[in-house]
C-alpha cells in the first residue's frame, strides 16, 4: 500500500498537485478526512503553508517542486526506484528517476523476500533494482546530514532505536496489545533537542528571537491507520501532561491596514528591474559565489570560534582551570587528519538549509582555505592543538565544520550585500510591500478543549471590536490598538502559550517598545502637534519579506519607524534584543555606522536613515566598560533603566 502510494504521488504530478490543493484549500466534506466527531483532522494545520504560498506566489505546482526535491532528493519527480543493499539482509533503499542519493529506507527482517514481492506485484511506476551499496543505511538514518527523510518498517527497530530527526509517525494495523512498543517509540520520537540543549520546545525555553514557526517544527505528528492503540495513546500524553492532537479551532481577529495616512512613508527595498518589474534578487539575478574566496572585508576582521567554553565543560570534572586564552590556526599536520568528505557533505547540509542554491562548494576547495590562516582564529587551549593525543582529532574536525559554516555565512551574506546595496533605493511604502500583511484577519489557533484559552481569545476579540484604548489583556493573550502603527491590532501571546497566531505575533520585548512609543505620544501629544512632528511606526517582517541587511549579518530589524518634519523624513530601524550575550563589537550594534554608509551611498535628499537597538538587558548585566552614555551614543537605549525617557532620546537622536 506505501509504495504504491508513493509511485502514483510520484507518477502524475498534475493529479497530486490537485490533492494537495484540495487539502489546503478544501475541508473535511470535501477531502473526506473526518475524525470520529466529523471534525476536519487538518483543521488549522497547515497555516504555514498557506502563508508561504502566498508569500511566494506559489500554486499548488511549486509546493509540489519543493516536496519533490526536499522529501524526495529530485525536484524533477519520475519512477520510484527500490534497490536491496547488499551486503545487509534488512535493508531496501528508495530513490527517485536517476537521482543517486536515496530519500528513504525500508528496514525489514527479510529485505530479499518484500524486493522479490514487490517485484512480483507490477506496481505502475516502480522498478526493483539490485544495488551496489554495501554500507547499511540505517545506522546513518539519526545522522543531521543523512538524506533519508522517510523510514519505512517493521516494529523490529522500536526498542533500542534513538534518533532526535523524528517528525512524524505513521503507524498501520497496529492493535491494542502492541500499544507497549508503540508508546516507546512516541517516546523517543517526541524527544528534541532545544534550543543550546535545553531539550525543550521554544514554548518553554524561549530564545530572544526564536523562528517564526518553529512550533510547527518541533510537534511531532502521529497518524494511525486501523490502529487501535490511539486511545491508550491519548491517555500516555495526559499522563505525561502533554497536549493531545484533538481538534484544533481557529479563530479569527479582523486586521486594519492604513494605506491612507496623509504622507508618502519611504522604505529601504532593491531596485525593480524594468524588463518585469521584480526587484533585484541576488539568487537570480546576481554572480554565483565561488567557495574557497576570501575577500580583503572577511581579513579585515578575523572570523573566530572559541571552543574554550566547551572544552571548559568536557573538563570541568578534571578541576581544569582556563587562564589567558590562547589561538591559533590549522596546520599541514593538523589537515592531514580531517575528513573531508564529511566536511563536504555537512557544508551542503547548511547550504540546503539556508535554501543558498546560488551557492557552488567544491570539497577540493576545502583544504586550500583552512590552509590560508589569514581570515581565521581558532581560540582553543594549545593543548589541544598538539599531535600527542589522537582524542584531538575529533576536536579538530568540529572545530573546522564550524568554522566553515561561520565562513560560509560570512562570505554568503558578504556577496549578497555586494550585489543588493549598489541597487538599493528609497521609494514610497506601497500597499504590495512584503512588510503589509496580504491575510485581512489575524488566525488564532487553539485546541478545541482548551477551554480557558478560547475564553481568553473570545475577551480580547470582544474588547478589540468594542475599540477599547490603551493595552487590552485577556490570560495570555495582549492586544494593542494603536493608531500610529501601519496595521492593527498588534497581538502578543506570553511566552509559552498554547495559543498559535498567524500572521506571527510580537514577542515580550517587541510589545514593551511598541506600548512605551504609544504611551509617549499620548502623553507627548501636545507638544509633537506643536512641532509638526508626526510619527508612524511598522513591524518589519523576517526574511523573505521584509527589509535586511546583508553587511550587518543578514541583520532584519524588528521595527521601522518614521518621523516625518514638514517634507523630510526621519525612518529609523529599531531592533528589540537582549545584550547579555552579546559584545559591544556586535554587528547589529555596529549597524549605526554601516546605515549611514548606505545613506550616503544613496545620496536622497529629505530622508535621513538611522538605526537603535533597545535593550531589556539592565547595564549591571553587561560587562562592556562601558558607560549608560557612551552606549547611548552608539545608539544602545537601555528599555528598563532609563524607561522614562528611552523613548524621548531616540525621537531626538533620530533628526541626526
Amino acid at each position: 500500500m506505501i509504495i504504491s502510494f508513493l509511485a502514483s504521488f510520484l507518477k502524475d504530478q498534475a493529479a497530486t498537485a490537485t490533492e494537495i490543493e484540495r487539502l489546503l484549500t478544501g475541508n473535511a466534506q470535501q477531502t473526506g478526512l473526518l475524525d470520529e466527531n466529523g471534525g476536519d483532522i487538518f483543521a488549522g494545520s497547515f497555516v504555514y503553508l498557506q502563508h508561504l504560498i502566498a508569500r511566494k506566489g506559489w500554486n499548488a505546482q511549486d509546493l509540489l517542486q519543493d516536496i519533490l526535491a526536499k522529501l524526495f532528493q529530485n525536484a524533477a519527480g519520475g519512477q520510484l526506484s527500490i534497490a536491496r543493499i547488499k551486503g545487509d539482509e534488512n535493508e531496501i533503499m528508495l530513490r527517485v528517476g536517476q537521482e543517486e542519493t536515496p530519500f528513504g529506507l525500508i528496514n525489514v527482517g527479510d529485505a530479499s523476500g518484500l524486493a522479490t514481492h514487490i517485484a512480483a506485484q507490477n506496481f505502475d511506476n516502480v522498478s526493483v533494482l539490485e544495488s551496489e551499496f554495501s554500507e547499511t543505511l540505517f545506522g546513518q538514518i539519526n545522522l543531521s546530514s543523512s538524506p533519508l527523510n522517510l523510514l519505512i518498517g517493521s516494529k523490529r527497530f522500536v526498542e533500542g532505536w534513538d534518533c532526535w530527526r523524528v517528525s512524524t509517525l505513521g503507524l498501520m494495523h497496529v492493535g491494542k496489545n502492541e500499544g507497549a512498543q508503540i508508546i516507546q517509540l512516541f517516546g523517543r520520537g517526541v524527544r528534541l533537542k532545544g534550543h543550546n540543549w535545553t531539550l525543550q520546545r521554544s514554548g518553554f525555553a524561549t530564545p530572544t528571537h526564536q523562528p517564526e514557526y518553529i512550533q510547527y517544527v518541533e510537534t511531532l505528528n502521529v497518524f494511525g491507520i486501523e490502529a487501535d492503540f490511539m486511545e491508550r495513546f491519548r491517555k500516555f500524553l495526559e499522563e505525561e501532561e502533554l497536549p493531545p492532537n484533538n481538534q484544533k479551532d481557529v479563530y479569527t481577529i479582523p486586521l486594519n491596514i492604513t494605506y491612507e495616512f496623509g504622507h508618502r512613508l519611504k522604505v529601504l527595498r532593491p531596485r525593480r528591474k524594468r524588463d518585469d518589474g521584480r526587484e533585484y534578487d541576488f539568487k537570480r539575478d546576481g554572480a554565483v559565489p565561488v567557495f574557497g574566496q576570501v575577500p580583503d572585508k572577511l581579513r579585515q576582521k578575523l572570523i573566530e570560534i572559541d571552543w574554550y567554553p566547551r572544552i571548559q565543560s568536557l573538563e570541568s570534572k578534571q578541576g581544569s582551570r582556563v587562564g589567558e586564552k590562547e589561538s591559533s590556526t590549522f596546520s599541514n599536520d593538523h589537515l592531514v587528519y580531517l575528513d573531508y568528505d564529511d566536511l563536504f557533505f555537512r557544508l551542503e547540509k547548511f547550504r540546503r538549509e539556508r535554501t543558498w542554491y546560488n551557492l557552488n562548494i567544491a570539497k577540493s576547495a576545502i583544504r586550500p582555505l583552512l590552509e590560508d590562516g589569514t581570515w581565521y582564529r581558532l581560540v582553543t587551549p594549545s593543548g589541544k592543538m598538539t599531535l600527542d593525543s589522537f582524542s584531538n582529532v575529533h576536536l579538530w574536525q568540529e572545530m573546522a565544520a564550524e568554522l566553515l559554516q561561520k565562513y560560509i555565512e560570512e562570505f554568503y551574506n558578504y556577496c549578497k550585500a555586494a550585489f543588493i546595496e549598489p541597487r538599493l533605493e528609497l521609494r514610497e511604502l506601497e500597499p504590495d510591500d512584503g512588510n503589509l500583511p496580504q491575510e485581512d484577519e489575524y488566525q488564532l489557533i487553539v485546541y478545541a478543549d482548551q477551554q480557558a484559552l478560547i475564553n481568553d481569545i473570545k475577551a480580547l476579540t470582544h474588547e478589540i471590536a468594542a475599540r477599547k484604548s490603551s493595552i487590552l489583556q485577556a490570560g495570555d493573550l495582549k492586544g494593542c490598538l494603536f493608531a500610529n502603527h501601519i496595521y492593527e491590532p498588534v497581538l502578543h501571546a506570553a511566552k509559552g502559550s498554547k495559543i498559535q497566531i498567524a500572521p506571527v505575533s510580537l514577542n515580550e520585548s517587541e510589545f514593551q517598545f511598541l506600548d512605551d512609543l504609544r504611551q509617549y505620544i499620548e502623553r507627548e501629544r501636545k507638544n509633537l502637534e506643536d512641532q509638526g512632528i508626526e510619527l508612524f511606526l511598522l513591524r518589519n517582517e523576517s526574511r523573505g519579506r521584509g527589509i535586511g541587511f546583508f553587511e550587518a549579518g543578514n541583520f532584519y530589524p524588528d521595527f521601522l519607524l518614521w518621523q516625518i518634519r514638514g517634507s523630510k523624513q526621519y525612518l529609523s530601524f529599531i531592533e528589540p534584543h537582549g545584550l547579555q550575550h552579546e559584545g559591544p563589537g556586535h554587528k547589529k550594534i555596529e549597524f549605526h555606522k554601516v546605515i549611514k554608509d548606505i545613506q550616503n551611498r544613496l545620496s536622497a535628499d529629505g530622508v535621513v536613515l538611522n538605526s537603535f537597538i533597545v535593550t531589556p538587558t539592565r547595564l549591571g548585566k553587561l560587562n562592556w566598560g562601558k558607560t549608560i552614555d557612551e552606549l547611548e551614543d552608539m545608539h544602545v537605549l537601555f528599555m528598563e533603566d532609563r524607561r522614562d525617557f528611552y523613548v524621548q532620546n531616540i525621537i531626538a537622536k533620530m533628526v541626526y
